[in-house]
């Protein structure tokens, strides 16, 4: 029995010495979400109403449970930060910004998440945000009050 439980474990280990090995030595996160997004401003396209000389973002997921914590530079050289905790299971959530904001965001898919933000009976804005296939590039776009799409690059 001892054996057999000592061969799993030499087993294990070699799995996860083989994974992280392929990781570049880091070990592989389950979420492509999960990390630290710095915007590629060449590349956006940003609203009128909101222009931004640098961007942000943190992302923690733990199962249905989705952290943003956005960092934002105004031209002015202002930089104003939010967090927003979200269930992506389609349940309603209360926005943390904006008082009378509900979140509603579901995954669609294993590199998608969408994201309604309501006031009331009104929809105000639909967001996706979308991990490329090789998980170095994470695409933001948001349509409705602000109409913009930001794409960010892994770091």
């Amino acid at each position: 029995m001892i054996g057999m439980l000592l061969v799993t474990l030499i087993s294990t280990s070699a799995v996860l010495a083989s994974l992280t090995q392929e990781a570049g030595g880091r070990v592989a996160t389950t979420n492509p979400f999960v990390g630290h997004w710095v915007a590629d401003v060449s590349q956006s396209r940003f609203d009128n109403k909101m222009p931004l000389t640098a961007a942000d973002i943190n992302i923690a997921v733990n199962g249905n449970i989705v952290k943003l914590a956005s960092s934002f530079t105004l031209p002015s050289g202002q930089t104003q930060s939010e967090t927003e905790t979200l269930r992506a299971d389609g349940t309603e959530t209360a926005g943390t910004l904006t008082p009378g904001i509900i979140h509603v965001a579901n995954w669609v898919g294993p590199r998608v998440l969408a994201l309604i933000a309501r006031k009331g009976d009104q929809n105000i804005a639909l967001i996706t945000y979308e991990v490329s296939a090789d998980g170095q590039t994470l695409t933001a776009r948001t349509s409705g009050l602000v109409e913009q799409m930001m794409v960010f690059r892994r770091r």
